[in-house]
């Protein structure tokens, strides 16, 4: 099949299943699993954009997915699978940009591969399905991703801009996307150099601004106080550094279940509150640093853990609800064994994949910096499956590439016959030949030491391609020698 037939058979088998899952556990979807949906009612009602019975208005929570919710209530109904039914959409533009990623960090195979790990992905079926933030930030995320990519490569701070607009978007939803931003600035600096990093970080800071400042200046004028997007820092933090969170943490409970720390004193202003909780767990860290070896690393590996967190309920948690509770049921009880048999393996070929595009130079660094700011935050605050989840799709990218060289690997190595490729190959393996050169090609950035960089240009590529002889040299050697017609020579430079 032709790649385009491939990845519409990805689409069709995310929407499907999606919608196979609404089919049989419609149940499961509630309108309660988060505070979201009160927000979004008040708003609808006249009453502010609040979730307490008692004000007009607050910043507990960032705002788009409020607001996206109010979009869909006011279109298809207050009602949970109307909300299903509309991130799948979401979902489904996630795959496409998915395999664009894939495709130009290394070639066409890992973005389908990428894209299908992401569509079949378990875990994602539910959580992007029901009433919570996840599948937005996602999108918005890898769309940001995508526009970095395109800002690198074309050196247009339009795209930048565009990238401004995704993670100031993303922002409003989860605001640790703000901090991969300095990371692709850093990217740019060393593929572009310091002038054309600092146009490209400008325009994209400055979209990212106007984005975020209508809602700054909301809150502002709330509270008479700056606050740029929500005021529940603080109390994350509390529920991340205490006396007994390590404890929890490797029971397999979750953070916002403790209930050993203190409440905020009664009659503090929603951002006193937010500061003093901020301030008990500051103390906390300071007065113990014996704790923190087995603070921070038990957090690292309930985020990075193929087992889903939380897996189990405290004798006596606090913040628990009907909807909490569901997740004893035997049907999760289930989903937890099939997350675990999925996510493993990807996990070990996502490092596997990172080493190698490591060590072959791929241009990786924007799925590290999205590994590196996800990893910080739930580091500092308090982690779950959930909230790591937003890393794992560029986990499947590098877990693409490890299969795809694997694979590259076995056929030199071995020398099995090669199926027919994504791409399409006819009888006489004419594509096939192509799709392996392109897959096992190097990077952009170390075309400089490959004769085909010759051929924009100049007599020395024209002798280089004379007798129509390529000799494609990677960063391990020159080991692929391969005779080439005209077109397929084309082929290769695109």
């Amino acid at each position: 099949m032709t790649v385009r037939r491939w990845l519409a058979a990805i689409l069709l088998v995310t929407v499907l299943g999606r919608i196979a899952f609404i089919l049989l556990f419609d149940h499961t979807l509630s309108l309660q699993t988060s505070g979201y949906d009160t927000y979004a009612v008040n708003v609808i009602e006249g009453r502010g954009y609040t979730r307490f019975d008692d004000r007009s208005g607050d910043s507990d929570l960032p705002p788009l997915y409020p607001f996206f919710l109010i979009g869909v209530y006011k279109t298809l109904g207050r009602d949970p699978i109307a909300v299903a039914v509309v991130q799948i959409g979401l979902d489904a533009l996630t795959v496409l940009l998915l395999f664009w990623i894939g495709r130009r960090v290394v070639g066409e195979a890992v973005g389908l591969l990428a894209a299908a790990f992401y569509g079949a992905y378990p875990y994602l079926l539910y959580q992007n399905l029901t009433l919570n933030d996840t599948g937005l930030f996602i999108f918005l995320l890898t769309a940001g991703i995508a526009a970095a990519y395109r800002a690198r490569d074309t050196r247009d701070p339009r795209w930048a801009a565009a990238l401004g607009v995704a993670f100031g978007l993303g922002a409003l939803t989860k605001t640790l996307i703000v901090l991969i931003l300095p990371l692709l600035a850093l990217w740019w600096w060393r593929a572009l150099g310091l002038r054309r990093a600092v146009i490209l970080s400008a325009a994209s800071g400055i979209a990212l601004a106007l984005v975020i400042a209508p809602w700054t200046v909301r809150n502002t004028r709330l509270h008479g106080e700056l606050v740029l997007i929500s005021t529940n820092a603080g109390s994350n933090l509390h529920q991340g550094n205490n006396a007994c969170v390590a404890d929890y943490l490797s029971r397999g409970w979750d953070a916002q279940w403790v209930n050993c720390i203190e409440r905020a004193p009664a009659g503090l202003s929603e951002t006193a509150a937010d500061r003093w909780h901020r301030q008990q767990a500051l103390t906390y860290l300071r007065e113990h640093p014996a704790a923190w070896p087995r603070l921070f690393w038990t957090k690292f590996w309930v985020l990075w853990s193929p087992v889903i967190m939380p897996y189990d309920l405290p004798p006596d948690p606090y913040l628990v609800d009907d909807a909490v509770l569901q997740f004893e049921s035997t049907a999760f009880q289930i989903a937890r064994v099939v997350h675990a048999l999925y996510f493993t393996p990807l996990l070990a070929l996502g490092i596997l994949g990172l080493l190698l595009s490591w060590r072959d130079r791929r241009e990786v660094w924007p799925l590290v910096a999205v590994f590196v700011a996800i990893t910080l935050t739930y580091l500092i605050f308090h982690p779950s499956t959930r909230y790591r989840s937003p890393a794992d799709p560029f986990v499947f990218i590098l877990a693409g590439y490890a299969l795809v060289r694997l694979r590259a690997s076995l056929v030199r190595r071995v020398g099995l016959p090669l199926p027919d490729e994504v791409s399409g190959a006819d009888k006489s393996g004419r594509n096939i030949k192509m799709d392996l050169l392109r897959l096992t090609s190097p990077p952009a950035s170390l075309r400089s030491a490959c004769p085909l960089s010759s051929m924009e240009s100049g007599p020395r590529g024209a002798s280089a391609l004379s007798g129509g002889e390529v000799k494609l040299r990677t960063a391990l050697g020159n080991r692929h020698s391969h005779r080439l017609s005209a077109p397929e020579s084309a082929e290769v430079t695109r």
